[in-house]
């Protein structure tokens, strides 16, 4: 019995944050269907990847073997295409910008090829993705360092560069200083005054762009953490100011879920093309101009 003809594969690329969408779609499609739930990694396959982080996440999914996978082949710098390698259906997202609906017809048997970037794709299946999220082992170092960090309330503050800072400066758009700036005057006017958490993947240059800003920072630049730590670090706060980071939309998420109620500020617009990926934008959320 082929299980990749009647389940539903999801082709999983990007980062973490990028890695849970597609998950989160394809797990809601398997589950209204009822059908196996597949995962296909060949991405990651291909030289200058990111890595693959759902192995050890608890959910139904069985990861397809080499033999079952597709062909990924790096065409530039910046993309990385999938190649079926064998017959079956293709749902490919759109648009990437905004929920289609058109995901409901898919039959089992479909590979899923895009990043899926709203909760609405996974309506039924999120509480269940965010709570194994949550139970993701710990090591002895970086549970203590959670339960301290969960002991001293503080404002999360994400500001990612890294990669960002690689794509040509037309296509670049990063969450400014600026953004961050008027973030925290705001949760200063609604009576949050606490210390500020700063996470980043450029710690030192983050510390040097917040030079001037007058705020008690406290910069994460702990080695000891692994990713799903990191993401469990950033929602233990007591409010959250994102970056345009999908990372950051599921640490800010995960803080929601713990069920304390935190104010979350999300950058506008999300891209440097002008669009508001209102989806990712929760209706509790507080948006700022994020230039």
């Amino acid at each position: 019995m082929n299980r990749r003809r009647e389940g539903i594969t999801g082709y999983i690329a990007g980062g973490l944050g990028n890695q849970l969408f597609i998950l989160g779609a394809a797990w809601e499609q398997a589950e209204r269907l009822g059908v196996p739930l597949l995962l296909d990694r060949s991405h990651f396959g291909v030289t200058g990847t990111r890595g693959f982080e759902l192995d050890a996440l608890p959910t139904p999914a069985r990861v397809l073997d080499p033999g079952e996978s597709w062909r990924s082949v790096r065409i530039s710098s910046e993309r990385v295409l999938p190649f079926p390698t064998r017959l079956g259906r293709i749902h490919l997202e759109r648009d990437a910008d905004r929920y289609s609906p058109s995901i409901q017809s898919v039959r089992p048997g479909t590979t899923l090829v895009g990043y899926f970037q709203s909760p609405r794709y996974f309506p039924t299946v999120g509480p269940r993705l965010l709570e194994a999220m949550v139970g993701m082992p710990e090591t002895d170092v970086e549970a203590a360092t959670l339960q301290r960090m969960r002991s001293e309330p503080a404002i999360t503050l994400h500001l990612r560069r890294g990669d960002y800072l690689a794509v040509p400066s037309d296509r670049q758009f990063i969450a400014s200083v600026g953004y961050a700036r008027r973030a925290l005057r705001l949760l200063d006017y609604l009576g949050l005054r606490l210390p500020v958490r700063v996470f980043s993947d450029s710690v030192d240059l983050v510390r040097d762009e917040l030079a001037d800003v007058e705020a008690e920072f406290d910069f994460v630049d702990d080695r000891s953490l692994g990713i799903w730590s990191t993401i469990k670090a950033m929602a233990s706060g007591s409010a959250m100011i994102m970056s345009n980071s999908s990372f950051s939309w599921w640490a800010a998420t995960l803080m929601e879920h713990r069920g304390t109620s935190p104010i979350v500020i999300g950058p506008r617009p999300w891209t440097a093309g002008g669009t508001a990926k209102a989806d990712l934008l929760g209706p509790d959320w507080i948006t700022l101009d994020a230039r």
